[in-house]
């Protein structure tokens, strides 16, 4: 009996050893959890205290005015397009304004060529001496061409017999003369002439006052005269 109640004892003792060991097993894991929540709270506490530090990088960037905004240097190709055509189409307006800027500037300098021409030209076919008709005859020629000039030369020589045989003498005077139209080669202009006239059988001169229709065409660089006619 009391060998039985020995083993008794000894198996209880046994127990009673295992099972602070399986306590002190089972405490170790939970006070593993404990320290590391433990150290991560701390790390969290310690983390959210420490002072922000700025970086310099950022303070410079805080300190310079904003960027500008880069746009892409390329063009999409309807855009491009367009562009060209509204270069195209300024460079021809230029050209189209230059060429009638020349165009008037032509026709003006055509008009006051003409102009001075139709006066100098009247003057010229209006006067005469019976003692000086070579001359005469020869001035007007040399500012006439086409139809006029074919006119003139066949009746000159009637002309040369009656202006010799009246003794008579004649002078021209431009009171007033206007364009009436023009081109650059071209131009048609109106005259009014007064000539005085004398000869053998008046001794006062007659005033003969004539309206003049003239037509002038450009060669080379004259003016001549192409139709006279009385109107």
């Amino acid at each position: 009996m009391a060998k039985e109640e020995e083993n008794e004892q000894a198996e209880a003792a046994a127990s009673t050893e295992g099972a602070e060991e399986t306590v002190q097993v089972a405490e170790i894991p939970g006070t593993t959890e404990e320290t590391t929540e433990t150290a991560e709270s701390a790390e969290s506490t310690a983390d959210s205290e420490a002072p922000e530090v700025d970086d310099p990088d950022d303070s410079e960037e805080r300190g310079k005015p904003p960027r500008e905004k880069r746009f892409p240097l390329s063009l999409s190709l309807p855009v491009a397009a367009a562009l060209a055509v509204l270069f195209v189409a300024g460079i021809a307006a230029g050209v189209t304004f230059f060429l009638l800027y020349k165009d008037k500037s032509d026709v003006d300098s055509a008009k006051d060529a003409a102009l001075s021409t139709a006066r100098s030209y009247a003057v010229t076919v209006t006067t005469y001496d019976y003692q000086n008709l070579d001359k005469n005859f020869a001035d007007v020629l040399d500012g006439a061409t086409g139809e006029f000039k074919d006119q003139y030369t066949g009746a000159s020589g009637t002309l040369r017999q009656l202006i010799q045989q009246a003794k008579a003498t004649a002078k021209g005077n431009v009171i007033d003369a206007a364009v009436k139209s023009a081109s650059a080669d071209q131009a048609e202009v109106t005259l009014f002439v007064d000539q005085s006239v004398t000869n053998a059988a008046t001794q006062q001169p007659r005033v003969d006052r004539n309206r003049v229709l003239m037509k002038l065409e450009r060669h080379d660089d004259r003016w001549l005269v192409s139709s006279l006619q009385l109107v």
